[in-house]
């Protein structure tokens, strides 16, 4: 997750704080899975805790495939 787009680690993390659902709607439509980038946009990133497991995997640095 970290490598997407070719950003760097604090650029990474700055857009997951501040436009966190919708970074992590396009990060999945990036990867090819519309259909999880949609309803995570559409459900508030999954009630707010699939952005919160994104979050603590962005903070532990753990390169992860959605």
């Amino acid at each position: 997750m970290i490598k997407d787009f070719g950003l760097d680690y604090s650029i990474h993390l700055i857009l997951m704080i501040f436009a966190g659902i919708l970074w992590g709607a396009v990060i999945r439509i990036s990867r090819g899975n519309t259909l999880m980038g949609v309803l995570y946009f559409l459900t508030g990133g999954f009630f707010l805790i699939g952005w919160l497991i994104d979050f603590v995997n962005l903070l532990t640095k753990k390169n992860f495939a959605v």
